[in-house]
């Protein structure tokens, strides 16, 4: 265990995790009406370049690609493109390029990954050197850091999004029960110390 996994774990607690507290989360997710993320949708000014980072770079294939005459919302002819990438769960990153929402600037802007960020699981840390090796090969700056509980590379994508890829380690697992526990008190703790 890595000294980061160790401080978190540290951060959650010395509780004792009782196989009941498993079936606790267990039964907890499947009374949520709220099944999962099905898309999470962005803005783009440049479909190709978006589309050979998430599907070739990120291999994450292009699933749905919708040219829409018609803005949505008011009827009023307004072409744009909407378009899929599919994550091994079945979820996706979906992105607009809606030419007369904006002039070919962000409607927003995102200065750190603090402010606004997409998390995407990868499958193990070899996953993420992987990505990293491609990404950086493309030009994309990467930062790596050992949260302990989670592994995580962060960058941007053509768009500005911050994206981060994201690893959980055995140790997450012991991590997320502890946490559960002590969530509530450490949120209220939180409210009545930050001013």
């Amino acid at each position: 265990m890595s000294n980061q996994e160790e401080n978190v774990l540290g951060a959650v607690g010395e509780a004792t995790i009782d196989p009941k507290d498993r079936e606790r989360g267990i039964a907890r997710r499947a009374k949520s009406r709220v099944r999962g993320v099905n898309h999470h949708a962005y803005y783009c000014n440049d479909v190709e370049k978006t589309r050979h980072f998430y599907e070739d770079i990120l291999e994450m294939p292009m699933t749905i690609a919708l040219r829409i005459p018609d803005e949505v919302f008011t009827g009023k002819p307004s072409p744009y493109c909407h378009f899929f990438f599919e994550m091994g769960d079945g979820s996706s990153l979906a992105f607009f390029d809606y030419p007369d929402f904006y002039d070919g600037e962000p409607p927003f802007t995102v200065p750190t990954v603090y402010h606004h960020h997409i998390a995407v699981n990868v499958d193990s840390d070899e996953a993420i050197e992987y990505f990293r090796a491609k990404l950086e090969s493309e030009g994309y700056a990467c930062t790596y850091v050992d949260h302990g509980a989670f592994h995580s590379l962060y960058l941007k994508d053509p768009g500005g999004m911050n994206l981060e890829l994201c690893y959980s380690p055995p140790s997450a697992e012991e991590f997320m029960l502890r946490a559960e526990l002590i969530a509530h008190g450490e949120l209220r703790k939180w409210a009545t110390t930050r001013n």
